[in-house]
């Protein structure tokens, strides 16, 4: 029998797989609202709390990307020599590994998942994208989807425990410090992300090796097939110059202009991107004249480098999802004379590095949980103002920039979590949205 703890969207795609295949489970949620609401739908409950359960008639328990395998609330499931899995895991028993286009990274990887989805579209070629992103992995089973491809994002907390995952193609982009909340260390967050490089022979490994983490992965891995890529020239991989990437692995040295970028990876940063979509699509072996086309009209997601006014004026953009360091700072390279609006709950304690970018930053605007630290290291540097709620800042940037003439640049990325304020990245960023629009639109 198998126990399903935390029943969010993938822990319900667990349990609704168990149901449809008459498995006995039992299942919990430590929050009494999520439980009222499934009984009120009919959901078949076989409720049980961790340590209310017989461990004689448990053998695996899947717990929700959510909680921490170091959680004390499931030390009696280790007491008991209860295998504990993520989802990950049972989707991986379930499906051919032939199919699997695997994403994981610091930043961008939605935004690389999404693009090599658009792109197998456009060469008409059935997938499913989901995990991280989208539709939970078991949802492949519950909607009986059976489609050519599966490209699916992976958080590091998904890598955790899945030793049945071996995909036919990873994808590592980047890793930079981030949910050390929930690790013991850097190296221990760092092993997880690693767990996406596959041993099999017959399988792919694309790899950035634009920072000192991901190369020594790289030089590690070397007996397996590793395809290296880089926003800058290296030696016998794939890289972007003068806009035109430049291919030394698959060919001698091939180079495929990009003519055009589409606006939702104009940023220099969403190059990994489109060299780690490139390299799949020469693995498949597709046609790289719809790549560049997908390239030049792809549709970003929402909150990620979102423009959301665009004119003479002024330049608006959403990046909720920023909720890291890097990711913001990243967020500033295209961009001078930017208003930046940062804070939330910090996942870090250093923000030293946005003094670098200071001749790119007109002022900051603080918010959330986290501001008094953030201008404690920046305050002296940079102008810096502390206010209460996102719409305060919002306000001050306005009357701020009310008699300059020139154009008014603001950047909405964080570098913090949402938690303190919002449910999520997406409340807050659809929140900054809607304040825009009452505002300006």
């Amino acid at each position: 029998m198998k126990y399903i703890y935390g029943l969010n969207k993938s822990g319900l795609s667990l349990v609704t797989y168990l149901k449809s295949i008459n498995e006995k489970y039992y299942c919990w949620d430590d929050d009494e609202t999520i439980r009222e609401k499934l009984i009120k739908t009919n959901f078949k409950t076989n409720f049980i709390k961790p340590n209310h359960l017989d461990a004689k008639l448990v053998d695996e328990a899947f717990i929700t990307p959510g909680i921490s395998l170091q959680d004390k609330k499931i030390d009696i499931l280790k007491k008991n020599n209860i295998k504990l899995f993520r989802d990950l895991e049972l989707y991986s028993r379930l499906i051919n590994c032939e199919k699997i286009i695997a994403v994981t990274g610091t930043n961008g990887k939605s935004t690389t998942t999404k693009l090599i989805g658009d792109i197998l579209q456009l060469c008409k070629i059935k997938n499913f994208v989901g995990g991280n992103i989208g539709l939970p992995l078991m949802e492949f089973k519950n909607l009986k989807i059976d489609e050519l491809y599966h490209i699916i994002e992976l958080s590091s907390f998904q890598l955790e425990s899945a030793p049945s995952f071996s995909p036919f193609i990873s994808i590592l982009l980047n890793i930079s410090p981030d949910h050390l909340d929930r690790y013991d260390n850097y190296e221990d967050y760092v092993s997880q992300k690693e767990k996406i490089i596959s041993s099999n022979q017959y399988s792919f490994n694309i790899i950035s090796v634009d920072n000192e983490i991901c190369s020594k992965i790289f030089r590690k891995n070397k007996q397996n097939k590793m395809i290296p890529i880089s926003i800058d020239p290296i030696e016998e991989g794939i890289f972007f110059k003068d806009g035109h990437i430049i291919d030394k692995f698959f060919y001698k040295s091939e180079v495929l202009p990009i003519p055009e970028i589409s606006s939702s990876l104009s940023s220099s940063f969403n190059k990994q991107n489109i060299l780690a979509a490139y390299a799949v699509v020469k693995i498949l072996k597709l046609n790289t004249n719809k790549f560049v086309k997908c390239v030049s009209n792809f549709i970003g997601l929402p909150h990620r480098m979102e423009e959301i006014v665009n004119n003479k004026e002024m330049c608006i953009i959403n990046n909720s999802k920023a909720t890291n360091v890097e990711a913001a700072l990243k967020s500033l390279q295209n961009y001078k004379n930017v208003n930046l609006i940062l804070g939330g709950q910090a996942k870090e304690d250093n923000f030293i590095s946005f003094i670098n970018q200071k001749d790119k930053i007109n002022k900051i605007y603080l918010i959330g949980k986290s501001a008094n630290v953030i201008f404690q290291q920046l305050g002296s540097s940079i102008d810096c103002e502390i206010f209460d709620k996102l719409e305060d800042a919002l306000k001050k940037i306005f009357l701020d920039n009310a008699i300059k003439k020139e154009l008014l640049t603001i950047l909405f990325s964080p570098a913090c979590t949402s938690f303190d304020q919002y449910k999520d990245f997406e409340e807050r960023g659809n929140h900054f949205k809607n304040i825009v629009a009452s505002s300006v639109l």
